[in-house]
């Protein structure tokens, strides 16, 4: 068995007359401006593809909705409410959004690119970070976050792949999807759940409305992750995770990491209280308390852990009010004292200034000789400046950094550079010259790119995969998926092998990661229900043997109707051979008692018939109306469709 390649994809999508996104976006331009140059990720209400705004001529990463929500009013009023939102925030630890549009049936968001890669795939790369690293990166996330904060925005889906590591280390931010202005009560409805399982609050997971402190909890899940390479809490299905996340203390970090120095615990500890009031109120108030932290170290003892001798510090469940928590608590907070006395001080000393000018004039003007004239010719003198450093800033940043200092400037291209087109490569005269105002500094800039034959990676390990193409100048994308092959075998690339591109481009790497993850799928079946993902633990069986198979529907509206839900099992003839027919979790909740946003993993047992012949059989799946046919598959997200059922996956039976 294996899983189906974006290549054989491509090949049946084609047969069965169902194309994918990246055929239909190939190409595309928005608007006459925004030029769609290749797919780089995709989630449950967007797919996101690096762009060229051919107006600025700068790199923009741009976020389209998916044709299945556009038509729904509450989903494109929250796509909507996104960029408002995030239009809104403009901080160095937050992706920067700089349009939204619409071109005919296409609404998007046009962002900053970021280059770099997002701190998932960093964990998952380099396993446990070290202390100092994680702390850094918790800073710069609480810091954005906090912003955000401040601005009325609560972010509800802070997790490491919404976080983007640039490789000079700057952190930032990235979509507030499903962030939601505090001050606005349009999309408060309470059935919803806001988050990542892995990563939400309590009270997210209770179904709560989400607060400041909840953003808090998520980025000590996050930083608990990078120190101790896996979150501290995991399971199979997303209702265990969250009664976890309600009720179970998480494993000690110096259990996971002994090199997590005590201080570091308690407060990783405190952001993961369940309870809000136990955490600190706003991420812009964690990010103080870690900077104080990284500023002090190993010396921090008496802000951070009880003295030696009291009481253990407070539980998760404690409130906020303890001994324990003050410290910290006025760490975060404006000492007013100190910056009175400070301002007190400083306009003392700048009022010595003029005492001090008047004795120097005087003591000159009487040692000077007496037969010197009290007047001299003024000396010409030209306005000179200090060349600013502007390589490596794209060529519109430079030019204004440059005129800030009334410098003037041209533009000369530099072929071969490997950095972004119209980056900087170097300057004439060099930063920190003295010039004259109006000094003419050449600006030698990247050209277009180099064109490149992708490499040929399929079976190679993921790790040696991705230093090969790092090497030779791509950047890399990993999507791990279900399958039998190894575990980390890259199992499939886009573009493939041999293909000419841009040096730079974006090479997505199908990684292997086994048949315990999720099959994605994100099939929409008649804006009724979206078929989310599917599990199977197996891939190989013996004729009597029982396969299970789990499905996880969502449901996109308020059915009408009581819906059947098929897993359908097809042998290497193309004949059907066995199946499971019947309501969702039989019977117990049945389509018509679906709200808005309500999902479920719904199981179900396919016995393979006794003497099924050896070879590969297929696993389709779908829903129907009794005496009315098959939900139409509107949207095939990233599987195969064929007469409106979906393909799960391919097994094997053997003897």
């Amino acid at each position: 068995m294996h899983l189906l390649t974006g290549a054989e994809t491509l090949s049946l999508a084609r047969k069965w007359g169902t194309m994918t996104a990246v055929d239909v976006m190939e190409e595309r331009l928005l608007n006459n401006r925004y030029r769609l140059v290749e797919l780089v990720g995709s989630g449950g209400m967007a797919t996101v593809y690096k762009g060229m705004d051919t107006l600025l001529r700068r790199p923009v990463a741009i976020k389209i909705l998916r044709h299945a929500y556009a038509d729904d009013p509450s989903f494109l009023a929250r796509f909507q409410q996104e960029a408002r939102a995030a239009a809104r925030l403009d901080h160095p630890n937050v992706v920067t959004v700089y349009d939204v549009g619409q071109d005919d049936d296409l609404h998007y968001i046009v962002m900053e690119y970021v280059e770099g890669t997002d701190l998932k795939t960093l964990i998952r790369r380099e396993g446990r970070l070290n202390v100092g690293r994680a702390v850094d990166v918790a800073a710069q996330i609480a810091a954005g976050v906090g912003h955000a904060h401040k601005a009325g925005i609560i972010h509800c889906d802070v997790k490491p792949q919404n976080v983007l590591v640039t490789p000079s280390g700057v952190v930032k931010v990235t979509d507030f999807g499903i962030a939601r202005a505090l001050s606005e009560s349009g999309l408060t409805d309470s059935e919803m759940v806001w988050g990542s399982p892995l990563y939400f609050s309590p009270e997210q997971a209770a179904g709560e409305r989400p607060l400041p402190a909840s953003d808090v909890y998520s980025i000590g899940v996050v930083l608990y992750e990078m120190l101790a390479g896996t979150p501290p809490f995991q399971a199979e299905k997303p209702t265990a995770l969250a009664l976890m996340h309600l009720r179970d203390e998480p494993p000690p970090l110096s259990a996971r990491n002994p090199h997590v120095p005590p201080q570091l615990e308690w407060i990783v500890r405190k952001l993961l209280a369940k309870e809000p009031s136990a955490r600190y109120r706003t991420a812009e108030q964690l990010a103080l308390v870690l900077k104080e932290y990284q500023s002090r170290g190993e010396q921090a003892t008496g802000l951070y852990a009880p003295q030696m001798g009291a009481a253990e510090p407070p539980s998760y469940r404690g409130p906020a009010t303890t001994a324990h928590t003050r410290p910290a608590e006025r760490l975060a907070e404006p000492d007013w004292r100190t910056w009175l006395l400070g301002a007190v001080a400083f306009v003392a000393v700048i009022g010595l200034i003029p005492l001090w000018a008047t004795v120097y004039l005087r003591w000159t003007r009487v040692g000077a000789p007496r037969d010197v004239p009290s007047f001299a010719t003024p000396t010409p003198t030209t306005a000179v400046a200090s060349v600013p450093d502007v390589q490596g800033l794209p060529w519109e940043e430079a030019r204004a950094e440059l005129e800030a200092v009334g410098l003037r400037f041209t533009l000369e291209e530099e072929a071969g550079a490997d950095v972004a087109e119209g980056t900087v490569v170097r300057q004439d005269p060099s930063p920190g010259e003295t010039a004259a105002a109006g000094t003419e500094v050449i600006l030698y800039i990247a050209g277009p790119p180099a064109i490149v034959d992708v490499l040929d990676v399929v079976d190679v390990p993921a790790g040696t995969a991705r230093s090969w193409l790092e090497e030779a100048l791509f950047q890399v994308v990993e999507d791990v998926v279900w399958s039998t092959r190894p575990i980390s075998l890259v199992i499939g690339q886009e573009p493939p092998a041999g293909t000419q591109v841009q040096a730079g481009t974006v090479v997505t790497l199908t990684v292997s990661g086994g048949t315990e993850v999720p099959i994605e799928i994100g099939a929409n079946l008649g804006d009724v229900v979206a078929l989310e993902q599917a599990e199977l633990l197996r891939a190989s069986f013996r004729p009597g043997d029982v396969m299970s198979v789990s499905v996880r529907w969502r449901a996109l509206g308020t059915p009408t109707a009581r819906y059947i839900v098929f897993v359908h099992l097809f042998g290497p003839g193309g004949s059907l051979v066995a199946q499971d027919d019947r309501e969702p979790l039989d019977g117990l909740q049945p389509t018509d008692t679906w709200t808005p946003g309500l999902v479920l993993w719904d199981r179900h047992r396919v016995t393979i018939p006794p003497g099924a012949p050896t070879g590969t059989y297929r696993v389709w799946a779908g829903m129907y109306l009794r005496d009315v046919g098959r939900l139409p598959v509107i949207d095939p997200g990233s599987a195969v469709v064929q007469s409106d059922s979906v393909l799960l996956a391919e097994v094997e039976v053997g003897p």
